[in-house]
């Protein structure tokens, strides 16, 4: 057996002349024909030689009889693609054609016009519900932008885009065997010889843009979660963009907070780590802080002062504008609290929120969006200086 060589598929099966003159072209160059993958055409290297192919579509699996019957005729079996079966025969040979009523031919490929031209429907009505999940999703989402940043945006882009495609080459198929048939009823016969060079590179474009595309779609996800991590808050210094609970309350006497500990991690002090294509940075952080000895303004218990922070390093800095008021949509509480816009010169744009203990900073600087909550009695505000320092630092 000769070496096995392995070329995409780049052309439809049903382009029936096109394939038949592909193989043929092949085999002239030593490539022989040994059988269909789901992506590729396997041939076997051997000498150069002159081969006709015929494809032909059967409705059912052809009995060892009915391949004596071919063989006898001058074909042999070589390979099949789902319901086309590929012979050959030498280019000298006086083979008789296996169908020399184009008209008959025609009408055999009456089912399978009928089945492709069913699958467009269907698929059709698939992608309209597909595409109107997808657009509802975000049209109907109150933080589009969060929902885009924290979700799986792109790959659900690329997706679309890939299933887009998918209907375009059932399309593209209906309309290859329809017109196929269309012209064998009117008696022309198959073009065995049909220029394929064309057709395969513009198939070559189309699988260089879409494959990508469909691995993209399949790995994203893998590496979201290799990404994503939780690990407690350090107790020292970090180089993380956030403003430490000690930088706020300056009581000599706060200590650090615990809760429940899983995973060795410390889910009250914890660093939360996330990533995906439109903000490949992504942190959650929480730190819990407790003052023995000192109580609540309203005497509800001991003063237990904790902070918050999210922040996002995005891809497209355009985008900070609108994920920062999808922040303020998604965590003031509008009854309680007034958003001011407050102007400051080390970030593009700041906003704060007062509701009693609860304090807030919503800011961006560039492509960094941050929002910082804080619990306590302290001004956060006091703070901003250092918080667009390291905001600053962490840019670099």
């Amino acid at each position: 057996m000769g070496k096995i060589v392995k070329r995409l598929m780049l052309d439809d099966i049903y382009a029936i002349g096109r394939n038949e003159s592909w193989f043929s072209g092949m085999a002239s160059k030593g490539l022989h024909l040994k059988k269909f993958g789901r992506l590729f055409v396997y041939f076997e290297k051997g000498e150069p030689k002159e081969t006709k192919y015929r494809i032909d579509y059967l409705k059912e699996a052809p009995s060892q009889e009915q391949l004596d019957v071919y063989q006898d005729c001058g074909w042999n079996f070589i390979a099949k693609s789902g319901l086309f079966y590929v012979f050959s025969a030498d280019e000298k040979s006086c083979a008789t054609e296996l169908h020399t009523d184009p008209i008959e031919q025609g009408f055999s490929l009456t089912e399978l016009n009928k089945k492709l031209r069913n699958n467009i429907i269907i698929l059709s009505i698939a992608m309209l519900l597909f595409l109107g999940i997808m657009i509802s999703v975000y049209y109907f989402n109150d933080e589009p932008f969060l929902f885009m940043i924290k979700g799986q945006f792109v790959q659900q882009i690329l997706l679309v885009i890939v299933e887009l495609y998918v209907f375009y080459s059932v399309i593209r198929n209906y309309k290859v065997v329809r017109d196929l048939k269309q012209s064998l009823l009117q008696g022309k016969e198959i073009n065995h010889n049909e220029d394929y060079r064309k057709a395969r590179l513009l198939g070559g474009i189309l699988a260089g843009i879409f494959l990508p595309l469909a691995f993209c779609t399949i790995i994203i996800p893998f590496v979201d979660i290799a990404k994503s991590k939780d690990y407690t808050l350090p107790e020292g210094n970090t180089n993380l963009p956030i403003i430490r609970l000690a930088e706020i309350e300056k009581d000599p006497n706060l200590m650090r907070e615990t809760s429940y500990n899983g995973n060795n991690v410390d889910w009250a002090n914890r660093v939360s780590f996330n990533w995906s294509l439109l903000a490949p940075v992504q942190y959650e952080i929480n730190e819990h802080g407790i003052v023995n000895g000192e109580m609540w303004g309203d005497k509800s218990g001991v003063y237990s002062p904790s902070i918050t922070t999210r922040y996002y390093k995005l891809t497209f800095g355009n985008m900070a504008d609108n994920l920062t008021l999808d922040l303020i949509n998604r965590y003031v509480w509008r009854d309680n609290a007034e958003v001011k816009d407050v102007n400051h010169p080390e970030f593009d744009k700041l906003y704060m929120a007062e509701d009693g203990i609860r304090k807030q900073i919503f800011a961006y600087l560039d492509n960094q969006v941050i929002h910082v909550t804080y619990y306590g009695k302290e001004r956060i505000e006091d703070v901003l200086p250092q918080l667009a320092q390291k905001m600053i630092f962490y840019q670099e």
